[in-house]
C-alpha cells in the first residue's frame, strides 16, 4: 500500500485528485474494490491539503463525489442482481453470516445503516448493494449515501489534515 501511495506525494495536484477519486469510487463501485487503500488516500489528501499542496475544499468535493458515485453504481447493481450477489465469488468470500448481519441491519435501520456502513471498511462495499437488493427506495438511499459520504470524507480528510499540522 505504501508503494502505491508514495509516488502521489510528488505528483501534480490534479493527478492526486484523479487517482484518489478513482480509488474511492472503485472501492464501492466494484466488489473487489474492498482491497483498495481508500482510507490511506483520504488521509494522504488531507495531509497534502494541510501542507498546502492540495486545496482542502477541492479534496472534499472529490472524495464526497467519488464516494456517492460509487454508492449509486453499487446500489443499482444490488437492485439488478438482488440475492444473487451472495453467490458471486466475493459474496461467498465475504461470508454468509456477514451478509445476513448487514442485511438485517439495513432492513431494521434503513438509512442509518447506510450511514454507519460507510464508516466500516469492507462493509461500505456491500451496504449499497444490500440496500438495492432489499429494495430500499432510491429516494431514501440517496440522502443516506450523501450524508454518509460527507461524514466519512470529512472525518478522514480532517484527520490527515491534522496530521500535517502536528508533523510541523
Amino acid at each position: 500500500m505504501d508503494s502505491l501511495l508514495r509516488p502521489l506525494l510528488e505528483s501534480p495536484p490534479v493527478l492526486v485528485y484523479l487517482v484518489c477519486g478513482a480509488l474511492i469510487f472503485l472501492e464501492t463501485a466494484l466488489l473487489p474494490g474492498i482491497v483498495l487503500p481508500t482510507l490511506s488516500s483520504l488521509l494522504l489528501m488531507g495531509f497534502l491539503a494541510g501542507r498546502g499542496t492540495l486545496d482542502l475544499p477541492m479534496a472534499l468535493t472529490v472524495a464526497i463525489g467519488a464516494a456517492v458515485a460509487g454508492d449509486q453504481i453499487a446500489f443499482l447493481e444490488g437492485r439488478r442482481l438482488g440475492p444473487r450477489l451472495r453467490t458471486t465469488r466475493f459474496g461467498r468470500r465475504f461470508g454468509r453470516d456477514r451478509w445476513e448481519r448487514v442485511e438485517r441491519a439495513v432492513a431494521r435501520f434503513g438509512v442509518p445503516a447506510v450511514i454507519a456502513g460507510r464508516c466500516l471498511a469492507g462493509v461500505r462495499t456491500v451496504v449499497p448493494r444490500i440496500a438495492g437488493a432489499a429494495e430500499m427506495p432510491y429516494r431514501r438511499f440517496v440522502p443516506g449515501s450523501v450524508c454518509a459520504a460527507v461524514v466519512w470524507a470529512c472525518a478522514e480528510l480532517f484527520l490527515g489534515h491534522a496530521g500535517a499540522w502536528v508533523s510541523g
